[in-house]
């Protein structure tokens, strides 16, 4: 344990969930508290939301000083615990005096690294803004435990300017998760892989609106002792957009102890099937008899880029799967689990959704003396028609709940009210999955986060990814991809891509079972979208047929292949890399 070091870890999403960096660090932390005793986490103040992660503590002489200090200087500054794992000790720093003065901070990181900003806004402004307090604080804290050595790690452009503002007296480390400039242009549909050796990233940047968080991120790299990136393949993207490759790789990794056993994998894959499987019989049926009993659940979810996450492929490829099934297959149902803009859920799926609950609740009651009608009919002998199961009142009640259902002049696609230029339902009309009653593949869009109790499926998502036979992720763009190890370590069957970095991690670490691989790597990098569209149906097509035992030894295998991923395995990485930077720089 290094009892004599300090490691301060600094991030935008320090006790503020924004995306997946918030989830690397909080279950990282809880690993990295039982090696440095001195470990220390840095996020923002936002009054509005650092109350509901954060524990305010009494701090100690030392870090007491170091506060003081900083509000001579007209900020605050809230010692306290992280209310995570371990609680490791964090510090949020207010920003808002500098909010005031952002011009001011724009014009010192133009004057001294010419870093463009004349185009941003409060996403900018407001990370740099408290980078500057931050700087000041880790300022005063080096100064203050000069004699210790400490490593400062930051996490992507937002935290990244923290060294541009002051010369810090610690062994620096940056990460970056992604490329600002990556990531758009390959959303404007530019393959990065094409990109020329003379490449200009600063003139494209331009062009792309991101200049300054790309500026940011290019110095930085350069700038700080130790630059890393989560993945080789985003290493690879550094190399060509911020003119360095990586000095080290820390893939991200999971907490294996937050998903379920593989005992409990097979009941709650049973249980919230059927919840599934019910959801869309209650979606679909005001419609036409729709079959369940032979149907399997495929799922999509992400971030609403189209083209990065591979929304449009995998759109596409159902359209083909949708021909290519045939009347033997079972139905392929599909979950588009998307946030995103809408205009509220649809009223009448909720009325049709209470109608079938009130119908099963009526059913319930009579279910007794429906069977002791049956029982009557088997013992005499006598021929069981329908209308011998209701008496004429009980008929009547049934009637009167049918009659409320709402039925619309076209079948149904979202659980949502759509906006008119919403991405995901111009692909699904422009491809033509219209959910006719005789398609085998059955779409509902779910443009809204999954939580219990929200009146229409009342499971979250992970109850939801349990349920599912198949999650699909077929991205363009994704320098890890958490969402496909999560769905692999839930016990599903996984499709990603050789464009993200997981599967390049899993493709050098872990044998493969060739009878079950568990997790299907598709192949995007420099293919035509046709092409990936018609192997990823074919894909589809041959899981959809795989038989029970294939698809449990599947199940299996992509359990296997997550746990390859455990932060027990990959913590190492990041204190190998500690390990290193301490004796480079202080032995």
């Amino acid at each position: 344990m290094n009892e004599d070091k300090i490691l301060v870890e600094v991030s935008w999403e320090i006790a503020n969930k924004v995306g997946g960096i918030y989830t690397v660090i909080k279950e990282k932390a809880d690993y990295i508290s039982r090696y440095f005793k001195n470990y220390y986490v840095i996020g923002p103040y936002l009054p509005n939301r650092s109350s509901l992660e954060f524990s305010h503590l009494d701090p100690p002489d030392d870090i007491l000083y170091i506060i003081n200090e900083c509000r001579k200087l007209g900020f605050d500054v809230y010692y306290g615990e992280w209310l995570i794992g371990t609680k490791p000790k964090c510090f949020l720093i207010d920003f808002k005096i500098f909010l005031d003065n952002i011009n001011g901070l724009k014009y010192e990181l133009w004057a001294n690294y010419r870093i463009d900003s004349l185009r941003t806004g409060d996403d900018y402004n407001y990370p740099i803004a408290w980078s500057k307090a931050v700087s000041i604080f880790l300022k005063i804290f080096g100064e203050k435990f000069n004699s210790i050595p400490k490593i400062l790690h930051l996490h992507e452009w937002l935290s990244g300017s923290v060294i541009l503002f002051n010369k810090l007296p610690f062994i620096t480390i940056f990460t970056t998760h992604a490329t600002v400039l990556g990531r758009a242009m390959t959303s404007a549909g530019v393959n990065l892989w094409d990109l020329s050796n003379n490449f200009d990233s600063d003139k494209e940047s331009l062009k792309y609106g991101v200049e300054a968080k790309h500026t940011i991120e290019k110095i930085v790299s350069q700038k700080v002792d130790l630059f890393t990136t989560v993945s080789e393949i985003l290493s690879s993207e550094t190399e060509i957009i911020l003119g360095k490759k990586a000095d080290y790789i820390l893939p991200n990794g999971i907490n294996l102890n937050k998903f379920l056993t593989v005992e409990e994998i097979t009941y709650a894959h049973k249980k919230n099937k059927e919840i599934i499987l019910n959801f869309f019989l209650y979606f679909f049926s005001p419609y036409y008899r729709l079959e369940t009993k032979k149907s399997l659940i495929y799922f999509i979810s992400g971030r609403p880029e189209i083209r990065n996450k591979g929304i449009d492929v995998f759109i596409r490829a159902l359209f083909l799967l949708n021909k290519k099934l045939s009347e033997e297959d079972p139905n392929i149902l599909v979950l588009l689990l998307i946030p995103n803009e809408n205009n509220g859920v649809n009223q009448s799926v909720v009325n049709n959704f209470n109608v079938y609950r009130d119908l099963e609740e009526k059913l319930d009651e009579a279910i007794p003396e429906i069977k002791s009608r049956l029982i009557h009919f088997l013992i005499h002998k006598e021929r069981i028609v329908s209308e011998g199961f209701f008496d004429k009142n009980e008929f009547l009640e049934m009637q009167k709940l049918l009659k409320r259902l709402i039925v619309e002049n076209v079948y149904p696609i979202s659980t949502h009210n759509l906006k008119p230029d919403d991405e995901v339902l111009k692909i699904l009309n422009v491809v033509g999955l219209r959910n006719l009653p005789n398609d085998k593949v059955k779409i509902i869009y779910y443009p809204s986060y999954l939580r219990r109790g929200d009146g229409l499926l009342n499971l979250d998502y992970d109850e939801v990814v349990s349920g599912c036979h198949l999650g699909v992720f077929p991205s363009l763009y994704e320098p890890w991809g958490y969402t496909p190890l999560e769905t692999a370590a839930s016990g599903v069957i996984t499709i990603t891509t050789d464009l993200t970095g997981f599967a390049d991690f899993i493709k050098k670490n872990i044998d493969f079972n060739q009878n079950a691989q568990g997790v299907y790597i598709l192949k995007r990098k420099n293919r035509r979208d046709s092409d990936v569209v018609e192997d990823l149906s074919n894909l589809m097509l041959g899981i959809a047929k795989l038989n029970k035992s294939l698809r449990v030894e599947n199940k299996l295998e992509a359990r296997r292949i997550a746990s390859y991923c455990s932060w027990d395995k990959l913590i190492n990485y990041y204190l190998e890399l500690y390990n290193i930077a301490l004796k480079k720089f202080y032995i």
